[in-house]
């Protein structure tokens, strides 16, 4: 696993902001994807965060995606590439939703990477955030 370039990939896909916004589903988020959770971080809400504030943010959320990716799938067993797209999907959707993924699951454990890339499209995921899924789904089915 290459982390600056997961890093890159993630930050590409969710952005970056240093104030709280919206997101799609109406949720007050920060940083790179980070959902704010009232009122334990109601502060977040409240001015700019600072760059250093934001990655601290960020390292501790990918830790949880990386941590959530190695409970799905064992590291160990697919291509480098293939476990830094199930982190980002563990990023963008937590271990609930993607474990949900079966049939991808099962794909990965075969090492189909095109069965994979087939599975993440086949979903709702990848109706609500086409762009996202497409270019993961391209990245896996390459794999």
């Amino acid at each position: 696993m290459n982390i600056e370039r997961l890093k890159k990939q993630i930050i590409q896909h969710e952005g970056l902001r240093y104030k709280a916004y919206k997101d799609t589903l109406d949720n007050w988020t920060i940083g790179v994807g980070h959902l704010i959770k009232l009122p334990d971080e109601e502060y977040l809400l409240h001015g700019t965060l600072k760059e250093y504030e934001v990655m601290q943010i960020f390292d501790t959320d990918l830790n949880q995606a990386i941590d959530d990716a190695r409970k799905f799938v064992d590291e160990n067993s697919i291509n480098d590439i293939a476990f830094e797209i199930i982190v980002d999907m563990a990023f963008n959707l937590g271990l609930p939703k993607l474990s949900k993924f079966k049939r991808l699951k099962q794909a990965l454990i075969d090492n189909d990477y095109v069965q994979a890339s087939e599975e993440m499209l086949a979903s709702l995921w990848a109706r609500q955030l086409p762009n996202r899924s497409k270019t993961l789904a391209d990245k896996m089915r390459d794999v």
